[in-house]
């Protein structure tokens, strides 16, 4: 799914209707959230009406995994290079 919210043209609020819409990927609620985030920075509120239960929770469960990365305190590591196993070991026994 590709939201293009560019040619908002003169509106003041945006809409989005779920009408017949009875299922949303978690990907698809990722860019729809994602896209929502950049328009209503720019100052044009989006609302999504018609939502049904299915496509509100996929959405709520996005939105709560926005909220707990930014919670997170933690570095991804790509990886790890040991000369032994011994330091392998030392390394794993300071968790």
């Amino acid at each position: 799914m590709k939201v293009n919210f560019s040619k908002i043209g003169s509106q003041t609020a945006i809409q989005v209707d779920f009408k017949n819409i009875e299922f949303l990927s978690r990907a698809a609620a990722d860019e729809l959230l994602f896209n929502q985030n950049q328009v209503a920075s720019k100052g044009f509120p989006v609302s999504f009406i018609n939502v049904n239960l299915e496509v509100n929770k996929m959405l709520e469960l996005v939105r709560t995994s926005y909220s707990k990365e930014k919670q997170a305190n933690f570095r991804f590591v790509k990886w790890l290079t040991f000369e032994n196993e011994q330091q392998y070991e030392k390394y794993l026994l300071q968790f």
